[in-house]
């Protein structure tokens, strides 16, 4: 009996399943997932976009497949998953219907002995094919709140929020910036390379668009370039994949040759290594965090940056900074320190847009609870004269300018520069920065 080929939608559907159960990261169970599947780099491609595009658009794929099925209630757990992912490639890509209606059918048959699911799949999937514009546009009525939440896919509280704070009309735009698949960002080591040099190399050798970022000397952006993993400048450090808003910390923080700087949370490395480049390499560096995981990614950016130089201290700490460290804190207060501090997330939603699903409104106190405790313990690190940056990747004012604003009014520290990057304004993650001085 020969054995049935690898399916794209299927793994897509594994990864969605194992997200929801396990509440975890998407691009690590969509890691898991692809490195067993089989699948060549096209249908590699294909799964990734499923499983964003699903997660992005989820409440409104659940919408349609409710307006259109006799009994919404009865359609869940797997067969559920199996009909978001179809009716996705059918308002989203360009793909014939019956390719995603056929395998849709197919992949419910596996399990439904009786055989009432494969028909009510396929006579929603049709339904979608036939009407899916005029439904999504029957999404687009009615109060801000509910357009927010069913055709944008923004969780009922997080919407309600925004349309509290932002107003409707800018809401609505931050709700449609972040259904976007995001762009992929690089950041150039302008030590070692030229921006113009490096544009005219990765234009020259990849398909997609490559282009600067206006006012940011050191960023790139790519759109539909592939896979830069395996690229000559990147597998040299001359470039690394880092999204706008999270460059911006590390160049508020301007470390300087000579400097000590400490890397707090500094999670795989990458703003470790953008403090390295923006000091010339010479000074010292002490990135720490919680995560053993997280840190043993440092070995492999350190050969692939040039962490390795001889004018470069760099130490690699796991500990809990809420904490005295030893080896954080045996060598005195440093000059700087970033703190990319653990957050909700939440102004990521299309790079990590399980969050719209996996976090909820208590997640806020309890992530700003931990960001003050860290602010803290790492204003303790820093020497008279010194500055600390922190940054999130959310909008969220409880975990950003509420935060730092309270922070620096009892300590009587001064905020020099506080900086918001959202997506509706400049096409990018949501991130908030503030640079504190004594």
């Amino acid at each position: 009996m020969s054995r049935r080929r690898p399916s794209a939608r299927a793994s897509a559907i594994r990864v969605l399943r194992q997200i929801d159960q396990r509440r975890g990261f998407s691009n690590r169970i969509l890691a898991e997932e692809l490195g067993k599947s089989g699948l060549d780099r096209r249908d590699r491609g294909f799964v990734t976009n499923l499983v964003y595009g699903v997660l992005r658009h989820r409440a409104r794929l659940d919408a349609l497949i409710d307006r259109v099925a006799r009994r919404p209630a009865g359609i869940r757990g797997r067969a559920r998953e199996i009909l978001r992912v179809a009716a996705y490639e059918l308002r989203e890509l360009d793909h014939p219907p019956h390719a995603a209606i056929s395998e849709a059918t197919a992949l419910i048959a596996d399990f439904d002995r009786g055989g009432g699911l494969v028909a009510a799949g396929q006579a929603i999937l049709s339904a979608i094919a036939a009407d899916g514009a005029a439904l999504d546009a029957s999404l687009e009525e009615g109060k801000p709140l509910d357009v927010l939440a069913a055709r944008w896919s923004v969780p009922r509280w997080l919407a309600g929020r925004w349309i509290k704070r932002l107003g409707p009309d800018r809401a609505l735009r931050r709700a449609r910036a972040q259904a976007e698949p995001p762009s992929l960002d690089l950041r150039v080591d302008l030590g070692r390379a030229a921006l113009e040099e490096v544009v005219a190399r990765l234009r020259d050798d990849l398909a997609g668009v490559v282009e600067p970022v206006a006012d940011q000397p050191q960023a790139l952006r790519v759109r539909g370039g592939g896979d830069l993993s395996q690229h000559p400048l990147y597998v040299a450090g001359i470039v690394s994949i880092q999204a706008l808003g999270a460059q911006q910390p590390a160049i508020a923080l301007a470390p300087r040759a000579g400097e000590r700087i400490l890397d707090a949370c500094a999670g795989m490395g990458t703003k470790t290594l953008q403090i390295a480049e923006l000091m010339g390499r010479r000074g010292a560096i002490v990135a720490a965090d919680q995560s053993a995981e997280r840190l043993a990614e440092h070995a492999a950016l350190e050969r692939r940056g040039g962490l390795d130089s001889d004018g470069l201290e760099l130490s690699i700490v796991r500990g809990d900074l809420t904490e005295e460290v030893a080896d954080i804190d045996g060598g005195g207060p440093f000059d700087g320190v970033l703190l990319d501090a653990p957050c909700t997330g939440l102004g990521n939603l299309a790079r990590h847009p399980e969050l719209r699903w996996t976090r909820e409104y208590a997640d806020i106190a309890t992530c700003a609870a931990l960001q003050r405790r860290l602010l803290e313990a790492c204003w303790e690190r820093v020497r008279s004269g010194g500055r600390l940056v922190y940054a999130v990747c959310s909008l969220e004012p409880e975990e950003g300018e509420a935060l730092v604003a309270g922070f620096a009014d009892a300590r009587g520290l001064r905020i020099v520069d506080e900086a918001t990057w959202t997506p509706e304004e400049h096409a990018c993650d949501g991130f908030y920065l503030a640079r504190v001085e004594g």
